[in-house]
């Protein structure tokens, strides 16, 4: 399958402290089975198109930080390449701790942030 990948810089003005829908992304710029980098207020959020519902994770690996971005997206897992981490883009959660060398180490689940699609608009909760 097909990777296109594409990165996206956003400043927002809103109140630290206060959660709301903000829009980062157009469905028309992420493509079945496609990633996206966006860095919001300098957080890097990993927005990815699953069967045309999209998906919004912390982009750092909860392992050492590896970007996610840079991983591989497979059948809605994506690898962190650098330990290969595996997690469930739909949901966060680890589904294989980090190999180092031949030994499994347990990782946290990724962060993720709700979304929503308003017409063409996709939108996380931050």
């Amino acid at each position: 399958m097909m990777s296109l990948t594409t990165e996206t810089t956003l400043t927002l003005d809103f109140k630290e402290g206060i959660m709301k829908f903000v829009k980062i992304a157009q469905t028309t710029e992420l493509m079945e089975g496609t990633k996206k980098k966006i860095l919001v207020e300098n957080r890097e959020i990993l927005l990815v198109n699953l069967k045309n519902s999209y998906y919004a994770l912390d982009n750092k690996c909860p392992h050492l930080g590896g970007s996610l971005f840079d991983g591989t997206l497979e059948s809605g897992t994506i690898i962190c390449p650098r330990h290969h981490s595996q997690f469930d883009v739909t949901t966060g959660k680890n589904l294989e701790g980090a190999k180092i060398l031949f030994v499994r180490f347990p990782v946290k689940d990724a962060h993720v942030f709700p979304v929503k699609v308003e017409g063409s608009d996709i939108l996380i909760e931050i």
